[in-house]
């Protein structure tokens, strides 16, 4: 309109009203898209733009009292801009220092944070030899309660939710368990703790090596938390271990090895046992790491040097980890060992902290390029056999689950219940969901009358978000459960369910047939139906398990022949109550299935073509727009009253309304 006059204004209003319209419908993504157009339009008219913002500032440079309104307007709009940045740059590390009435600052001498520079070498000893090495960078930090009550009682008040500067750090959320950020990582470690069994006298407080978040980015194979008592004796180790597949792996280790000192339990007077110096402990293989090595069989020997002798002494970090056949021979041998003189965090400075950016700034950011050189050697020229990823147990932590993976656990949550609540029994169903934000939750039934059998209780433990977006891909809820956890090899089961024989009573027949009735109750008109139509016919099973139960014949191929069906939560989601979520469980499904059939599963190569497909609309849409007016729209506007005038608008009219229109047939409620 700046360069073009307001002769345009109808050609506009057709965009905007359009993408009211998907705003109003739910699809966000208009913004997305009005960007883009706005930036084509921009694109291909700058030179009339040009033209129109050199002749404004002409007129505004003539007049000195607007040229003092601008300037001032120009250092208000500065100020408020650096304020909002200050604030935000800020507001971090913003806690409350006050603690809670009664209570003392804790004051146990434990030592600093410290910045530790490392080296890490890896050598494969069988079946081919193979050894590198590099530089790593680690920091450190202590884990400490926030104050101590009068009688002595440790407490957390989650304050140390985020540690170090702005440009290294750590965060609580990327340790332990997932979700609980809240509690910072002294609440995060008790809480874990307690739940292995460790009691609250046995130990103090923490200190944690690990590879910090540098300029907010982190790769982090591997951290250590050396756990101390109150007389500063290494007590356990917790042993932190993460995969390029975003999933983990805690092993506690109480040190229960040779090196470990005697006990005297019959002498009077406790006896004075001198600090630990090294660490060592046994555990068997659960976690897949490296595909390289198979999870199964065999175990990890693990000899830690003490890095604190003392609080005040500077930290020495040597760890050394084997990876042991069943046979008890040794196929891997790491070391991480710490070179030159450790640097305390809040003593670096400006200069310092230059200083160390300038030496140490690529270190983190090439582990995972070093990592993929490496298992292109050991493929390619090695010729090492590939072991393919399986399923997280029960004992580990699942990868961090997708957008519709979160969506589609709220729909399974509430289909849950459904059931439960229709139960001829009453059920208490203990979940642990996978998801960040809610990783436990209860399901129970509601009292009634008729009800008079005792309660009957179950476990059911999503292992990975996976679950979820495989969970839709079956017709029948019991199929699911089947083959996502009963019959199927350990090492592809996304779900553990505590007794497997109380599912019946949970899932009977009759009851899943009555939503067959409900179906009817939804009248989405004949676009919904047509959308919910395709999704029953792109339905499809999901991606083979890594770890088939039976080998595939290449004689002759096994097909699903029966008819497609709407699926018993397809019906669930579909029943007058669930409204609200409906378009956005059938987008997301429709996505899923779309991705397995034509892009290998990957549902991010659908949205990169819906992302091209919107592009190319919003772009057509443009090109029309700055065409049709560049042509004379503007300067012969009686033209339009013409067959060749009119013809030519609405064309124009079509192609900015493609991408909304688009938008708007696939629909969002």
């Amino acid at each position: 309109m700046l360069a073009f006059g307001l002769s345009t204004w109808p050609l506009y209003a057709i965009w905007a009203v359009l993408g009211g319209a998907r705003l109003r419908y739910g699809d966000h993504k208009a913004l997305q898209d009005s960007l883009f157009f706005g930036s084509f339009n921009i694109l291909l008219a700058r030179r009339p733009i040009f033209d129109a913002v050199i002749k404004k500032w002409t007129v505004l440079r003539r007049d000195t009292q607007s040229s003092a309104t601008a300037s001032a307007a120009t250092v208000v709009a500065l100020a408020i801009f650096w304020y909002i940045f200050w604030k935000g740059n800020n507001s971090l590390d913003e806690y409350p220092e006050q603690l809670p009435t009664g209570t003392l600052p804790w004051s146990v001498e434990r030592p600093p944070s410290f910045i530790i520079p490392c080296r890490t070498t890896h050598s494969r000893i069988f079946p081919k030899k193979h050894s590198f090495g590099y530089d790593y960078l680690l920091s450190g930090f202590p884990i400490v309660p926030a104050g101590t009550t009068p009688a002595g009682i440790d407490i957390f008040d989650g304050s140390d939710q985020i540690l170090g500067k702005w440009w290294l750090r750590i965060k609580a959320e990327d340790y332990l368990t997932r979700g609980q950020a809240a509690l910072g990582f002294y609440g995060k470690l008790k809480v874990f703790l307690r739940e292995k069994g460790v009691k609250d006298s046995e130990w103090s407080y923490a200190y944690l090596v690990t590879a910090p978040r540098f300029f907010g980015y982190s790769f982090n194979p591997a951290s250590f938390w050396y756990i101390y008592n109150q007389d500063h004796q290494l007590t356990r180790m917790i042993t932190e271990v993460n995969n390029t597949f975003g999933e983990r792996h805690l092993y506690l280790l109480d040190g229960s090895s040779p090196t470990s000192p005697a006990q005297t339990p019959s002498e009077e007077e406790p006896v004075s046992v001198p600090p630990k110096t090294t660490f060592a402990d046994y555990w068997t293989k659960e976690f897949h790491v490296s595909p390289f090595n198979s999870r199964k069989g065999g175990g990890y020997a693990q000899k830690a040097l003490n890095p604190f002798p003392s609080p005040t002494s500077s930290p020495a970090i040597d760890i050394t980890i084997t990876l042991k056949s069943t046979k008890d021979h040794a196929k891997i041998v790491a070391r991480l060992f710490s070179v030159g003189t450790a640097m305390k965090l809040d003593e670096l400075g400006l200069f310092g902290a230059l200083k160390f950016i300038a030496a140490w700034w690529a270190v983190g950011f090439l582990t995972f390029p070093r990592i993929l050189k490496e298992a292109f050697v050991l493929y390619f020229r090695k010729g090492l056999r590939v072991w393919f990823k399986p399923e997280v147990r029960a004992s580990s932590i699942g990868r961090i689950s997708t957008q519709i993976e979160n969506l589609l656990h709220q729909i399974f949550q509430d289909y849950l219940f459904y059931l439960v609540h229709l139960s001829e029994d009453p059920f208490y169903i203990k979940f642990e969901t996978a998801i960040l934000d809610k990783p436990k939750d209860v399901v129970a039934s509601t009292h009634r009358r008729d009800r008079h059998s005792n309660v009957k209780y179950l476990d059911i433990r999503v292992l990975t978000g996976a679950f979820y977006s495989r969970f839709v891909h079956y017709s029948h809820t019991s199929e699911a459960f089947d083959r996502e956890c009963l019959f199927t090899d350990e090492k592809n089961r996304t779900l553990w369910i505590s007794q497997p024989d109380l599912l019946p009573e949970l899932l009977p027949r009759r009851r899943l047939e009555d939503l067959k009735e409900q179906e009817q109750l939804i009248d989405g008109g004949y676009l919904g139906e047509l959308r919910w139509t395709l999704l029953r016919k792109l339905r499809c099973p999901p991606a083979d398990p890594a770890y088939p139960i039976s080998p595939k014949s290449a004689q002759f191929d096994i097909d699903d022949i029966r008819e497609h069906s709407f699926s018993e939560l397809d019906r669930f989601v579909r029943g007058p109550a669930r409204r609200h979520y409906a378009g956005r469980y059938r987008r997301a499904v429709t996505k899923l299935f779309l991705a397995q059939r034509y892009a290998l599963g990957f549902t991010g190569v659908i949205d990169l073509l819906d992302l091209c497909l919107r592009a190319i609309s919003c772009w057509l849409g443009a090109r029309m727009l700055v065409s049709y007016i560049q042509a004379g729209g503007q300067h012969h506007s009686s033209s339009l009253y013409g067959i060749h005038g009119v013809y030519t608008w609405w064309i124009t009219a079509a192609a900015l309304g493609l991408c909304h229109m688009y938008g708007l047939l696939k629909g969002y409620r």
